[in-house]
């Protein structure tokens, strides 16, 4: 199965940072116990970094008690996580509350996010955007991202690209690199403004020269394709390694498809199994699929089917539509499963379904073939047309032929 390369979708969300929260009032005369508070959530602050997240949680409870503001959101982090306490959305909720009532920006974005992915609430667009929009009266950046997202998309309010535009304006103007990246985004798809690689790129860089691992990863897809810059391999692995460095999963998966297929790195498909593994850790649904492919084909690893199956039904179950493709793989040539071209056949048009090129070419192979459909040279034409419109040479080069063969009229 060939290689995708993803660029990421960015994700708005508001989540609390151990900075930028004021901390609470307390009277004049108590200055020691203020510094004391500060002390806390310093003190918390490097327990936590170091896992010792019990250590965090009295550290910041002790802090809290002497008005911290700060630690009450850093308190409901520790629920949403579940680090050093048992897991609960409703805890969260209950401590970044307080601290929303006395005026805290981050708690107010926590709470949106809450509501927006309904999490220990019903979700609610409109009671998200009324968080999001009293943090963004705070000046709070991340805020401003947040309606912008809502705006793009039409959830809760009239979808208007130009109001998208604006708020991710106001917040690139407040130094937020995720504004900045989705302004990328937006001269990328052409949403609202007219396309432009060169608009995108700008953005993208200066998203990145801020540490924005999701702008990296949008940048080496660009000089990966030539898009708007010299096409450079090596400008994209160098990109893709900034963004896996930082954790980011798009970035890692990308990265291990260069050291699969050598490209802009020396090939290594240990390399390739490493980060893709990364990816999967983080349920990425193109790690595992990728992962997949290396244990079919025995790249790296002792070929398992067995695994290969594994993580193409892991992928698919992620919402990756490339697993569909390895699992009709799989079926058609009754490798780790009992051969059936009609379970191969329901994966391809499942991958076709979401528009897979790939998908469409193993469609059209089975009707030129005759595998388990009756043969029909036109219905392979078809879909392979299909998936040349998508951009697979592979199929173009498969219709070239069936036109040599005389099977089908050459295309126009």
């Amino acid at each position: 199965m060939k290689r995708v390369f993803l660029f990421a979708m960015i994700a708005c969300l508001c989540l609390a940072a151990w900075g930028g929260a004021a901390l609470g009032e307390a009277a004049a005369t108590e200055e020691a116990a203020s510094v004391s508070a500060e002390e806390l959530l310093q003190a918390g602050k490097d327990a936590y970094e170091a896992k010792d997240y019990g250590k965090a949680l009295e550290c910041w409870q002790q802090a809290a008690d002497q008005g911290s503001v700060k630690a009450l959101c850093n308190l409901g982090n520790l629920y949403r996580e579940g680090s050093g306490v048992e897991q609960s959305y409703e805890k969260a909720l209950e401590y970044w509350q307080k601290a929303a009532d006395q005026g805290d920006a981050l708690a107010m974005c926590n709470l949106g996010g809450a509501y927006y992915n309904a999490r220990g609430v019903e979700q609610s667009y409109e009671k998200a955007l009324e968080y999001w929009q009293q943090a963004a009266e705070l000046g709070n950046a991340d805020a401003l991202v947040s309606i912008a997202y809502l705006y793009g998309h039409g959830e809760g309010v009239e979808q208007s690209f130009d109001k998208t535009m604006e708020l991710y304006q106001q917040a690139a103007e407040l130094g937020n690199a995720q504004a900045m990246a989705n302004i990328g985004n937006m001269y990328l798809f052409g949403d609202g403004v007219e396309q432009s690689y060169e608009e995108a790129l700008a953005y993208y860089e200066r998203a990145s020269e801020l540490g924005n691992d999701y702008a990296q990863t949008n940048l080496a897809y660009l000089y990966f394709n030539g898009f708007g810059v010299e096409q450079s391999y090596e400008k994209a692995a160098e990109y893709w390694q900034l963004a896996a460095d930082q954790g980011n999963a798009y970035g890692q998966a990308n990265l291990g498809s260069l050291y699969e297929q050598g490209k802009g790195v020396e090939k290594s498909y240990e390399k390739a199994l490493e980060y893709y593994q990364k990816a999967a850790d983080q349920d990425s649904g193109y790690g595992y699929v990728s992962l997949g492919d290396l244990y079919a084909q025995g790249k790296g690893v002792e070929q398992s089917y067995e695994k290969a199956l594994e993580y193409f039904q892991k992928g698919v179950d992620l919402g990756n539509a490339y697993g569909y493709v390895g699992l009709g793989d799989l079926y058609a040539q009754g490798k780790g499963v009992e051969q059936s071209y009609e379970k191969a056949l329901e994966y391809y048009q499942k991958a076709a379904d979401q528009d897979v090129p790939e998908g469409f070419v193993s469609l059209g192979d089975l009707y030129a073939e005759g595998q388990g459909v009756t043969q029909d040279y036109e219905k392979a034409a078809e879909y392979y047309r299909k998936a040349a419109e998508l951009g697979s040479e592979e199929a173009a080069e498969r219709l070239k032929k069936l036109a040599e063969e005389g099977h089908v009229k050459a295309e126009q």
